[in-house]
C-alpha cells in the first residue's frame, strides 16, 4: 500500500499536466470551468486515496494486535508441593487466555552443583504442550528423580544446605516458546531459578550483573 500511494500521486500529477495543456488550446471560459471541475475531481481522488490508505493501515494494525495478543498474554506459573524427604513435586501450569489454540515448548536446564541433569520430555523441549482457548494446561516434574541421577536425595540436599551453596545446589534455566495457529511465535527470555532446600521452593533470580550503563 505504501508503494501505491506515491504511484497514484504521480499518475494524478501527470494526467493533470496533460489535461491542462490540452485545455489551454480551447476557449478561455470553457477552459476555466473544465479546469475547475478537474481540480475538484482530482482533490476528491486524493482524499479517497488517503482514506483507503488510512483504513488499510488501521485494519493492518488491528489484525497485527489481535494476532500478537494471543501469545503475548500466555503465562506460566510453578507451584511446589513441599514434602520434606519425598519426591518434591513441582506443578507447572501454562495459561492461554486468548481465543486461539496455542502450542508451547518448555526447556528446563537443570543443574546439580553445576552439573547438567536431563529432564523428562515435557520439560526438555521434546514434547509440545497444547493449550486450548481460555484454558490452563498442567504438568509436573519431581525433584527426587533429578537428584537420583547424581546419587543424591532430597534429605541429603537439605542436610548439605548452607547460605554459601543455596544458589548452586539445584538450579534451573527456564525457557518457554509459544506458537499460535496463525504461525505467530514468542520465546520468553531464559529465566534462572534455584531451589531453596531450606524452604523447599523455587526462587527466581531477580537481578543480574550485565554491565548496563
Amino acid at each position: 500500500m505504501r508503494k501505491i500511494i506515491p504511484l497514484a500521486f504521480g499518475i494524478i500529477i501527470v494526467l493533470s499536466a496533460v489535461y491542462i495543456v490540452k485545455l489551454s488550446s480551447g476557449k478561455p471560459d470553457k477552459d476555466i470551468l473544465e479546469i475547475g471541475t478537474f481540480v475538484v475531481l482530482t482533490l476528491t481522488l486524493i482524499v479517497l486515496v488517503f482514506y483507503a490508505y488510512n483504513t488499510n493501515l488501521l485494519a493492518s494494525i488491528g489484525q497485527l494486535r489481535w494476532e500478537r495478543e494471543s501469545i503475548l498474554n500466555a503465562t506460566y506459573e510453578m507451584v511446589e508441593i513441599n514434602d520434606t524427604g519425598e519426591a518434591g513435586r513441582t506443578l507447572f501450569r501454562i495459561k492461554n487466555p486468548s481465543t486461539l489454540i496455542i502450542r508451547a515448548k518448555v526447556w528446563c536446564d537443570f543443574k546439580i552443583y553445576g552439573s547438567n541433569v536431563e529432564a523428562v520430555d515435557d520439560f526438555n523441549g521434546k514434547n509440545t504442550w497444547l493449550l486450548f482457548p481460555q484454558q490452563t494446561s498442567q504438568g509436573w516434574f519431581e525433584i527426587a528423580p533429578l537428584l537420583e541421577k547424581k546419587g543424591k536425595t532430597p534429605h541429603q540436599m537439605i542436610q548439605e544446605y548452607t547460605s554459601g551453596n543455596r544458589t548452586t545446589q539445584l538450579t534451573m534455566d527456564l525457557t518457554i516458546e509459544f506458537r499460535d495457529e496463525l504461525s505467530q511465535k514468542r520465546r520468553l527470555p531464559t529465566r534462572k531459578h534455584y531451589f531453596a532446600f531450606n524452604e523447599l521452593r523455587w526462587i527466581p533470580y531477580l537481578t543480574e550483573s550485565n554491565g548496563w550503563d
